[in-house]
């Protein structure tokens, strides 16, 4: 009885043996190839934003947390917020921005307008210049309010 089921057994390895490698090799070669993105045209190249003018820096604008925040400003003058993470260890965040001067926050505030995943560069509403306001650090996993800055006017400039 084991002798038969050796047998086969052997019979089954030496198959796949042969099988699965040339499985493999047409599945590499019937695979599409990866599409490149075409180079963008000259006239938009022209146009890309450069937010090298900080503005200000600040390290103190997080109570509690250690984040630091650096606010651009580009040629056309617009405006980006630039935010660097050290101790940040919460999934799925994104940034909003608020306005008015209210900290106390338990949930995401009616007026938060949504500026992007947690990425370094973010840019900001142009009708929050002149405007006092503050960032909200929200976790979508957690459904719940991370951080929030304290308030800042952006100047119009």
């Amino acid at each position: 009885m084991i002798r038969p089921l050796r047998q086969r057994h052997h019979v089954m390895v030496c198959t796949l043996g042969v099988l699965l490698p040339v499985a493999f090799a047409a599945g590499i070669a019937a695979r599409k190839p990866v599409p490149v993105a075409a180079p963008v045209p000259s006239g938009l190249a022209d146009r890309v934003n450069d937010f090298g003018r900080v503005v200000w820096t600040k390290m103190d604008l997080w109570p509690g947390q250690r984040i630091i925040t650096s606010l651009r400003r580009d040629a056309a003058n617009s405006v980006e917020v630039e935010l660097m993470f050290r101790d940040l260890a919460k999934p799925d965040v994104l940034v909003y921005w608020a306005a008015g001067k209210e900290t106390a926050v338990e949930g995401l505030p009616d007026n938060a307008r949504l500026l992007g995943a947690s990425s370094n560069h973010l840019p900001l509403p142009t009708d929050a210049r002149g405007e006092t306001g503050r960032l909200v650090l929200y976790s979508l996993a957690d459904h719940e309010v991370v951080a929030v800055s304290r308030a800042f006017i952006v100047q119009k400039d």
